[in-house]
């Protein structure tokens, strides 16, 4: 009976599980988020044609449906398991090569995260200064508090975090399209995840209208020293 409901969890669509990355009509915005978790960008246009240009100042390269990026019947452009080296322009235009809206999007790698616990006395970063001819301040750009993962009791909740760089009178920038082609390494250069203790009421109406997956765990044949534990579904946006 598990193994039935794993195959149809996998056969109905899950756009829920991803975040919704939006613009406004004929906008360009810019964005930092992680890499390893999948993402839409939003263009609300049948017939969007998307194109993507990294840092390198290459010439736009009209995208394709592959594995890993999937343009959606809305027009929206699905990204799974987006890297760092996916950090560029996305330009969706309409059927006539007109702009429909434009997203910077600066991946950031999720293998550099820097995780603290608030509770525990642990620290985010600190603002540092980077000196590439000017005074640059780069410093960690906080998204909201996500809700509690529990309710009726202890919990904990979280909140991700990207790396900016500031020019004095200049608007901040995700790192890496501040940087573009320039090579950095700079170990304050990595996003950010913050964790502290939450104690929320239950919603009855709200939890019941949740969907869930029920997925088959195989059981594990030897003894080892480390497991890899995936949840199909989860992102670390939610």
């Amino acid at each position: 009976m598990l193994a039935t409901l794993w195959l149809l969890s996998l056969s109905v669509p899950t756009l829920w599980a991803q975040v919704l990355i939006s613009c406004a009509y004929k906008s360009f915005c810019q964005r930092g988020l992680v890499s390893g978790n999948d993402v839409v960008l939003q263009c609300d246009h049948p017939g969007a044609r998307w194109y993507f240009s990294s840092l390198q100042g290459e010439d736009p390269l009209l995208l394709s449906s592959t594995p890993d990026i999937k343009k959606l019947p809305g027009g929206s452009l699905q990204l799974t398991n987006p890297q760092p080296s996916q950090t560029g322009l996305y330009h969706c235009q309409d059927n006539n090569s007109a702009l429909v809206v434009e997203y910077e999007v600066d991946f950031q790698d999720v293998t550099a995260l820097h995780i603290t616990h608030r509770d525990l006395g642990q620290n985010p970063l600190k603002n540092e200064t980077l000196s590439l001819g000017g005074k640059e301040l780069i410093f960690t750009h906080w998204e909201p508090w996500q809700d509690c993962n529990r309710c009726g009791g202890p919990g904990e909740r979280k909140r991700l975090g990207y790396c900016y760089i500031e020019e004095p009178l200049e608007a901040p920038m995700p790192c890496w399209l501040y940087l573009g082609a320039e090579k950095v390494q700079y170990s304050r250069m990595r996003p950010e995840l913050q964790v502290e203790a939450c104690l929320t009421p239950c919603d009855h109406i709200k939890e019941i209208n949740q969907p869930y997956f029920v997925f088959d765990i195989p059981q594990l044949g030897k003894l080892t020293n480390t497991m890899w534990l995936t949840c199909p579904l989860a992102s670390i946006y939610r």
